[in-house]
């Protein structure tokens, strides 16, 4: 979604919109660069005038792509009412923190994680590791939920239960197979 408004916004293909995913916006999400460096980048790469290029194109971008999945309200709440600490661990940065700490079902969540305030991202083994260290616990004794595989074998490997989250049914599932619901 965010990819086809910057299409749409700035005409820019999958293969251009590339050098910044897979290059300066990495250093981004775990905080390299702050949000104005990000945008004066993000201009110069792609030749834009930076007063073309604001924060608010990224985050109404953003805000459109976070959409709720059927029925995970359902699940967070049953999660909630076992009494089962959640937290997010979000690939995100400075500019989207305020989505993310304020969006979508946040209120279920009683710590949120984000790469660009931990200076690493997943699948990179620190992330959890900053997880199960404010929580004080080991790996095994957290469940992990992502939507990409290579956080969960990530996950798995650093000695986490985790699962593929697919869709809200099979998560419920995955989670009544773990004894956690």
């Amino acid at each position: 979604v965010v990819g086809d408004y910057l299409k749409n916004k700035y005409g820019l293909s999958q293969e251009e919109q590339n050098l910044m995913w897979k290059g300066f916006y990495q250093d981004y999400t775990i905080g390299k660069i702050n949000t104005e460096e990000f945008l004066d980048i993000f201009a110069k790469t792609y030749n834009l005038s930076r007063s073309k290029v604001t924060t608010e194109i990224f985050t109404d971008s953003f805000n459109n792509a976070m959409l709720p999945v059927a029925g995970i309200e359902d699940v967070l709440k049953k999660m909630k009412n076992k009494d089962i600490t959640l937290a997010m661990l979000s690939d995100t940065t400075e500019m989207f923190a305020s989505a993310r700490k304020s969006g979508l079902f946040s209120n279920y969540f009683d710590h949120v994680f984000l790469s660009y305030e931990l200076g690493f991202r997943k699948p990179d083994k620190r992330a959890f590791k900053a997880v199960t260290d404010f929580y004080n616990l080991e790996p095994s004794e957290i469940f992990f939920i992502d939507d990409n595989e290579s956080n969960v074998f990530s996950a798995i490997d650093f000695g986490m239960k985790a699962t593929v989250f697919k869709s809200s049914k099979e998560l419920e599932v995955a989670l009544i197979e773990n004894s956690i619901l």
